[in-house]
């Protein structure tokens, strides 16, 4: 993992090939929220992906190593006036970082939010993230459709970060499509489940140990689906469902005892380098709006092909190549307004 300092090294190379001094291009920095987060690994690799498209500019990911608002937002107050160029910011809290976010817009630092949505206020151009009211639906539809018809039971629904918008979004998804596909089934939740693995492991746990009857177990983070998968009981024909591509959730998928929605945190980080990149090369401006990324359920129909995917980075590379292509030659025009994005 590169840190900022590889933008010095880009402007020395360009400097010796010129015989020139040459003004530093502004790196394209990613801040998360915690590099130990399974889908932060894959924002990661996208972004790099994405910077990468665009010769000259240098990258560079930094934040705390657990998930820690507090001292993300310490990290980012030193990116705030510009001294590193342009930032792509990825964060559990973005009410915590609206006023520091307002400030960096003031200072003319270009800030692109990714996966969370910017608060009110924060003055920031462009935000890369899903529709997430749409993964909850897609989730939904998918842990109903294991449901029999006319079932009655109850669905157990959890999240990591209740009251974070984009799980809430999320878990109203799961909540609205599973009633409407299966009217007498009771969704329960969103129950905290926690973002810490071991406290996530244990919430679900005590979960399915007070609702042994339970018809499903919908979890619309990440770690859920990590979890969920681990507990699976071989002998159960329950099937599941969470959000991610964690190897012991696409295993489950393969067994038939789990579906699952990719919120596709490659391409979202791949689209957010290049374009931050390229705004960064022209000394240009950020493109305005939501530039929304699609998700994609996985069953035992594709898990295959989404296994093989995730196997090496040229895989992914190749993965999302063509989507990246033709989102990246016209942004404009799959912009949506920032306040429709959820």
């Amino acid at each position: 993992m590169r840190v900022v300092s590889a933008a010095c090294a880009v402007t020395l190379v360009l400097s010796a090939c010129t015989g020139e001094p040459q003004p530093p291009p502004d790196p394209a920095v990613l801040i998360v929220a915690g590099r130990q987060v399974d889908f932060v690994h894959e924002l990661t690799a996208g972004f790099e992906a994405g910077v990468r498209r665009v010769p000259g500019i240098g990258w560079g990911t930094t934040g705390p190593e657990i998930v820690d608002s507090a001292a993300q937002l310490r990290v980012f107050q030193d990116f705030v006036e510009g001294r590193y160029g342009s930032v792509t910011l990825f964060t559990f809290a973005p009410e915590l970082f609206a006023d520091s976010l307002e400030r960096a817009a003031a200072a003319g630092t270009p800030v692109v939010e990714l996966n969370s949505i910017p608060a009110p206020g924060s003055r920031v151009p462009l935000y890369v993230g899903n529709d997430n009211l749409e993964i909850g639906e897609q989730l939904g539809r998918a842990v109903a459709g294991h449901i029999p018809a006319g079932a009655t039971g109850m669905v157990i629904l959890g999240s990591p970060f209740p009251g974070v918008t984009v799980l809430d979004e999320r878990a109203t998804g799961v909540r609205e499509a599973v009633r409407r596909l299966r009217p007498e089934v009771t969704v329960l939740g969103p129950f905290d489940t926690k973002q810490d693995p071991v406290a996530n492991m244990e919430a679900w746990r005590t979960l399915q140990a007070a609702n042994p009857g339970a018809l499903a177990f919908v979890g619309v983070g990440g770690a859920d689906a990590h979890s969920l998968a681990l507990l699976d009981d071989p002998d159960d024909d329950r099937v599941d469902g969470g959000v991610g591509t964690a190897a012991t959730a696409l295993a489950a998928t393969g067994r038939g005892a789990m579906v699952l929605v990719s919120s596709e945190p490659y391409l979202q980080g791949l689209l957010a380098g290049a374009i931050q990149a390229r705004t960064a090369k022209d000394h240009g401006e950020l493109p305005v709006g939501w530039l929304p990324v699609p998700g994609i359920v996985v069953d035992r129909g594709n898990v295959a092909l989404i296994v093989a995917r995730q196997q090496n980075p040229e895989n992914r590379a190749a993965w999302f190549r063509d989507a990246a292509d033709r989102i990246l030659a016209d942004v404009d025009d799959h912009l949506r307004p920032m306040d429709d994005a959820r």
